[in-house]
């Protein structure tokens, strides 16, 4: 990645091929793991599977993951949760270090579990580093004991950092590095929006978090966003505003427009865990990556305006707004 061009992606063709293949999509002896989305904490043994919009089964998370950090998986076959489940494992609130937290789980059977696991894993996606207490440590311990004795090459990580304003900048140095260690046995995509980049970019350069920072104009954002990739090990950096989705790797970097929505929306809860349900799905699929990312934001945003899991055909709408939006003549602009 030489220079700072970014093309902008026409996404139109990219909403109308997912049109035509939504309801194709094979997927039926898969499964996606994720909290419930009303955090019911459900016992994977007894909840019921449901089939979700895009066709996927989908199962309640173990507990153990959660406490690991990890928001979902996908999984290229069914895998009897049972054992993992079963496990009841706590961290102490008293626990006085961030940095022991990996050894309240490592023991032999834990691990068999988990390596039994990530065999069938394809993605997974990780909470926020800033907000899960330990994380580092969690993930430092997850990836040399779980994920690198199965020399498995093909899983892809979704890591989001968080407001890294909050850590020191040793702390996040060294997530940055677990993250890119990450990248070492599978691919990995880290995610920001436009403000966690910016500070991000505060703490690389040295600048004390509180300090006021003028209005960024496009071109001073984008020589950000690149600083931060070429800072990191990483396969992509995908940056997003209310507007658009930049990605960055080192064979291409371009440009999505987004379907606007409504604030309440864009900062809902689930906001994230949607999308990557959406995004996990298409790299099940191994589609590329720009399919994978409008296959997270329809998901998300038919999410959003329903405030409930959206159907096949809440999918198709969502689509068919987005390809009208699209229409105006502020963003035809954009691809001329």
């Amino acid at each position: 990645m030489g220079t700072l061009d970014v093309n902008m992606l026409n996404v139109r063709p990219i909403l109308l091929d997912l049109q035509a293949q939504l309801q194709a999509f094979d997927v039926s002896e898969n499964v996606y793991l994720s909290c419930s989305s009303a955090g019911s904490g459900a016992n994977p043994t007894t909840s019921q599977r449901r089939v979700n919009a895009l066709g996927i089964n989908e199962e309640e998370l173990p507990a153990i993951l959660r406490l690991l950090g990890i928001r979902s998986l996908s999984l290229s076959a069914r895998h009897d949760l049972r054992a993992l489940a079963a496990f009841n494992v706590e961290i102490p609130a008293n626990a006085a270090s961030e940095l022991c937290q990996w050894c309240y789980l490592r023991n032999e059977a834990v691990i068999t579990e988990l390596r039994a696991l990530f065999q069938h894993c394809r993605t997974v996606a990780f909470d926020e580093w800033a907000t899960l207490s330990g994380a580092s440590d969690l993930w430092d311990g997850l990836l040399v004991d779980v994920i690198k004795p199965l020399g498995k090459p093909d899983l892809e990580f979704i890591f989001y950092l968080g407001d890294s304003g909050r850590k020191l900048s040793f702390q996040v140095d060294e997530a940055l590095d677990i993250i890119s260690d990450f990248a070492q046995h599978g691919q990995v995509t880290f995610a920001l929006d436009e403000g966690e980049a910016i500070k991000l970019w505060m703490v690389f350069n040295g600048v004390h978090p509180d300090t006021p920072t003028a209005p960024q104009n496009y071109p001073d954002r984008k020589k950000k966003y690149f600083s931060i990739f070429r800072m990191m090990r990483i396969t992509r950096l995908l940056i997003y505003s209310a507007n658009e989705v930049l990605l960055l790797t080192n064979q291409q970097q371009f440009v999505l427009a987004r379907h606007k929505v409504a604030t309440s929306i864009e900062l809902g809860a689930a906001a994230r865990q949607d999308f990557i349900a959406g995004f996990s799905l298409g790299m099940l699929l191994r589609l590329d990556v720009a399919h994978c990312i409008a296959l997270g934001l329809l998901v998300f945003g038919s999410a959003g305006e329903r405030q409930a899991n959206p159907t096949p055909q809440d999918l198709l709408t969502y689509i068919n707004q987005w390809i009208e939006e699209l229409q105006k003549p502020e963003i035809i602009h954009l691809y001329q």
